[in-house]
């Protein structure tokens, strides 16, 4: 006599964000640091301004509006990045835009070209952030 065992799932089902993020496993390589706000960074792309969200030693976090969604994720774009009195031509790889409103988006970019130099002076930047981060609280 053969027996057939219906094997169900004894784990309660998934909501359809918990699928999501089981797809989209979120992996971050730099530590970021928020600058919105800020007047020590700022960004033009094809020298137009855009106001800095968020940075890292391996890219930036920009704010852009429905009129600026010109861009697609893999466009690479150059930037011009000025952090207190350092100002570097990069070229930045667009690796997401996310929503953050009906009218404004996230637009997270990689930087492609940076140099040994101006890695380190973004590095120092940064840790002087975290410094005041940390201090304030």
């Amino acid at each position: 006599m053969i027996m057939f065992l219906s094997l169900q799932p004894v784990c309660k089902p998934k909501s359809t964000q918990e699928k999501i993020m089981d797809l989209h496993e979120i992996k971050r390589n730099y530590f970021r640091i928020s600058v919105k706000g800020s007047d020590a960074v700022s960004v033009k792309i094809n020298n137009i301004p855009y106001e800095v969200i968020g940075l890292n030693d391996g890219g930036i976090g920009i704010r852009l509006s429905s009129e600026d969604i010109l861009v697609s994720v893999g466009d690479e774009l150059p930037l011009e990045l000025t952090i207190k009195d350092m100002v570097q031509s990069l070229l930045g790889k667009v690796v997401h835009i996310t929503p953050l409103g009906p009218k404004e988006f996230l637009c997270g970019m990689e930087f492609l070209n940076m140099d040994n130099k101006t890695k380190a002076k973004v590095m120092e930047f940064l840790e002087l952030c975290r410094e005041n981060i940390f201090k304030e609280e």
